[in-house]
């Protein structure tokens, strides 16, 4: 075979490549239009289509659009991290496209595959563009899904994450804007830059990613969503961030402390929770601070830990949160204080949210231990000893506030009075046998998902003194739990976050500022008035302004009466000169 036809035959292969994220975007514009019936089947079969243009994209795929003459947007650039994330990405959509099949709102599952679709476009994009312009895509269309919960709260929490997220892509913009000045279109990494373009977007990218103090749009927003909603919304927005924080900013080594303290903290705000759906969502933020401490390394093992973790959490907090949706489904409340004894009534969904907790715990020969298992390697190898424990001990919080805390009062805990429990439909129940399989099959064979990380490090997890220390650690913390067991018993409070300091001091704030800018306004608009009204005077009857009369406003009808060709003629002369200039201006 010749070069010429062998590049040939490239072009064409090249040509007929299809982006797995467009297909999901198109697919949800379609899921507006369609008739209800035909609209499940196609929303479903969306993330199928896509999933299989993702199996078989090439490493050298690749889709362009020339914006200008200058500018070429490279919609589809594809490598191994890219690839390892869209892949989970049209997964999940896979999985929750099944959990909300019998979904009725045309406009949630449109909303829902958008969303996706541009998740999976800002992985593979490869230029600041198409980042920025998915970015906000993913944006917008994730409101809808929190406004879709169709509340008070909902309505008000969908406000506050459009703010908090438009925040972010502007922030994101302006330090894409002021880097590709300097350096081109193209996505570079930005490890070790310094100026407030890299600060722009490292907050641009903090606001997605959950990173405190700018991560309380996540407990707020989640759970007022629809369930299904709750599902995508845990699985993409965080993720991407994760994704474009390893692509730009691995190896920022402030970054391993920081992700540290941030799984910490997030657990340590679950443990008070009592919704099922908040304390979850404070989870999400505690699996991201171990991904962040793992790519701050910067290592191999960093990178791919991060990665691994981010694709496992995205199977393993979906079961979680689909099983908080089947909860809330069948019994009509998120307060972990009204329920209990549910595995009776609701068998499967018990297992597999068993299974998932001990998954996001990091239980041996679950998906959790092997991903964990890389980042505690990538902290030990980089004597990060600080950040090692306090990642450790994030895991026990995790143990504590979901595995035993959720399990024990929601599906065990005996009651006095039997509550009513609706079915739950045989879809959802689907989607969460197939998301827990995948926490089972990944946790016996975590290796051949190490082969496909970036680095393709390869890791021991099973080892005898690994496996040993884990369970040690879940049998110190199950022994206070049981023994203080009536302490635990969770109940309604406030919990006060980072976001009251926002809602207290900003309402303070913009209050005054807006007196203050009223009253400022309000004296430069009197004062333009008395201004006008003179020159108004000055060009009605010059004459009587020269000879000493009074400017006030019961004479400007006299000089008006008395001089109006005058002032006519003043006033039509002005404005020749005034459009003569700018003409001149403009032809030279």
């Amino acid at each position: 075979m010749t070069t010429n036809t062998t590049n040939l035959i490239r072009e064409v292969k090249r040509m007929a490549d299809f982006h797995p994220g467009l297909i999901l975007i198109v697919t949800g514009l379609l899921a507006l239009i369609l008739p209800e019936q035909i609209r499940k089947w196609a929303a479903a079969a969306g993330p199928f289509v896509a999933l299989a243009v993702m199996i078989g994209l090439d490493g050298d795929a690749s889709l362009t659009y020339r914006f200008t003459q200058s500018i070429t947007m490279d919609l589809l650039h594809v490598d191994t991290l890219a690839w390892a994330f869209g892949m989970i990405f049209c997964v999940i959509a896979c999985i929750a496209g099944i959990y909300s099949f019998d979904a009725k709102d045309g406009r949630e599952k449109c909303a829902s595959l958008i969303y996706a679709g541009s998740s999976i476009a800002v992985v593979f994009a490869g230029d600041w563009i198409s980042l920025i312009c998915f970015w906000e895509v993913m944006a917008v269309s994730s409101t809808y899904l929190v406004w879709a919960g169709r509340t008070h709260r909902a309505r008000r929490a969908s406000y506050r994450y459009l703010a908090m997220h438009f925040f972010g892509g502007n922030m994101l913009l302006g330090g894409a804007i002021a880097i590709c000045v300097q350096n081109g279109w193209q996505i570079e990494m930005l490890t070790g830059g310094s100026g407030w373009a890299y600060w722009f977007v490292f907050i641009g990218l903090a606001v997605n990613g959950a990173i405190p103090p700018l991560h309380t749009w996540a407990p707020d927003a989640y759970p007022e969503a629809t369930s299904a909603g709750t599902v995508y919304m845990g699985s993409f927005t965080t993720k991407v961030a994760i994704y474009a924080l390893i692509r730009l900013f691995a190896g920022t080594e402030w970054l391993v402390f920081a992700g540290a303290v941030m799984a910490v903290f997030a657990a340590c705000m679950a443990l008070m929770e009592n919704d099922i759906k908040r304390l979850l969502s404070y989870h999400i933020v505690s699996q991201l601070g171990m991904m962040v401490a793992a790519l701050g390394t910067g290592s191999a093992a960093g990178i791919d830990g991060a990665t691994l973790h981010a694709i496992f959490n995205i199977l393993y907090k979906g079961v979680l949160l689909m099983g908080a949706g089947a909860i809330v489904y069948a019994t009509g409340t998120r307060k972990i204080s009204e329920l209990g004894g549910l595995y009776k009534r609701m068998p499967l969904v018990t297992a597999c949210f068993f299974i998932a907790s001990l998954s996001i715990a990091g239980v041996p020969f679950f998906s959790g231990f092997a991903s964990k298992a890389l980042i505690t390697e990538a902290l030990h190898e980089g004597h990060f000893t600080i950040a090692y424990w306090l990642v450790t001990l994030a895991g026990v919080g995790t143990w504590l506030s979901i595995t035993l805390k959720i399990n024990y009062f929601v599906f065990f805990r005996k009651t006095k009075a039997e509550m009513a429990v609706k079915p739950v439909p045989v879809y959802m129940k689907a989607a969460m046998v197939m998301g827990t399989l995948l926490c089972i099959v990944t946790g016996l064979f975590p290796s051949y998902c190490y082969e496909l990380m970036p680095n393709a490090t390869m890791a021991h997890p099973f080892s005898a003194e690994h496996i040993v220390e884990y369970v040690a650690l879940f049998i110190g913390a199950t022994i206070p739990f049981a023994r203080y067991i009536k302490k635990m018993e969770p109940h309604d409070v406030i919990t006060l976050d980072f976001d009251w300091i926002y809602r207290i001091t900003l309402v303070e704030f913009l209050s005054g500022l807006s007196k203050w800018v009223y009253r400022i306004f309000s004296r430069f608009e009197h004062t333009y008035y008395n201004f006008e009204r003179i020159i108004k005077t000055i060009l009605r009857n010059p004459s009587k302004v020269f000879s000493g009369l009074e400017l006030d406003e019961a004479n400007a009808e006299e000089y008006f009466e008395e001089q109006r060709p005058v002032g006519e003629f003043m006033q039509t002369f002005i404005v020749f000169c005034v459009i003569a200039f700018l003409v001149l201006l403009i032809i030279e």
